[in-house]
């Protein structure tokens, strides 16, 4: 990790502001939209945290030793440092892209060219919307909203099943962790942070792990004791879970959607931006430790 920050000499972009990072609220179940995990294989992961930072997120605080966390508006998004090789661009999984806005796609576009770090722009045929793929092969949707008020904002995931298993991950999603409909657009739920998108794909599509595109995460409310109870409920909800609950820095468990997508619950994201928030009974970090450092 110390490595890794050292070749990219970014000690002088390392100045997130508390707000860009802080978590949006919960909602009345609370789940907030958390993290987005990423890979890259070695040799691509210097290029990878470079195109990400060129989108315009910002260096955050560092909580473990596997991940380099680039920070948007109301949700982090985790570069994984252990991964070897990956399997995969995000186009072609169940979840096939990320979505951000920015108030002139034009400018950024051109902004994004100018830095040349490996993001590489595709055509479309929609007024004010926009694609790019990263290095490692995350693909990315830019929507132009020209009432945006920061550089850049995160504004969905978007998810492509069959059309049989649409209505099957919508009520997934909306009665697991309370994310509703948003009136006006056909199959979008919404979540404090971001929407979640659901398509239906023509072709068969594959979970996303070990891909560039790994996992995504949600927040719960309530200190680790809270999340260790919201886990406990989806188990008794009939869930499936790759890991179900353990106590750790930021707390863990893994619940696994109808159509093999990980949703990677935590608590205490907004360390990232500020320490105060781990729980230091918990975390070496709040001591700023090597282990954390």
């Amino acid at each position: 990790m110390r490595r890794l920050i050292s070749i990219l000499s970014l000690a002088a972009l390392w100045q997130l502001g508390a707000a860009w990072a802080q978590l949006v609220p919960p909602n009345e179940m609370g789940v907030t939209w958390g993290h987005v995990h990423l890979n890259a294989p070695p040799e691509l992961r210097n290029k990878e945290t470079k195109s990400w930072l060129a989108l315009g997120g910002q260096l955050g605080n560092n909580l473990t030793e596997h991940n380099v966390p680039i920070a948007f508006p109301g949700i982090v998004f985790l570069l994984g440092q252990n991964q070897s090789e990956i399997s995969g661009g995000s186009e072609g999984s169940v979840v096939d892209h990320v979505a951000f806005k920015v108030p002139n796609l034009e400018a950024s576009m051109a902004k994004w060219k100018a830095a040349n770090w490996g993001l590489k722009e595709h055509p479309s045929t929609r007024p004010g919307q926009g694609f790019l793929t990263t290095p490692a092969g995350v693909k990315v949707e830019i929507l132009e909203d020209k009432t945006l008020q920061v550089p850049i904002a995160f504004d969905h995931v978007h998810f492509y099943v069959p059309e049989s298993g649409l209505k099957e991950m919508e009520n997934y999603y909306s009665k697991m962790f309370g994310a509703k409909p948003v009136t006006g657009e056909s199959n979008t739920y919404s979540l404090p942070g971001g929407k979640l998108v659901f398509s239906k794909s023509s072709t068969p599509t594959v979970p996303p792990t070990g891909r560039a595109l790994d996992h995504i995460g949600f927040e719960i409310a309530g200190s680790h004791t809270g999340l260790e109870t919201f886990s406990k409920a989806l188990e008794a909800k009939g869930v499936k879970f790759r890991s179900t609950y353990r106590k750790s820095e930021l707390g863990n468990a893994r619940p696994m959607d109808p159509f093999g997508v990980m949703t990677e619950l935590t608590h205490g994201l907004n360390g990232y931006a500020d320490f105060k928030h781990i729980e230091e009974a918990i975390s070496p970090c709040e001591n700023r430790s090597a282990k954390c450092w």
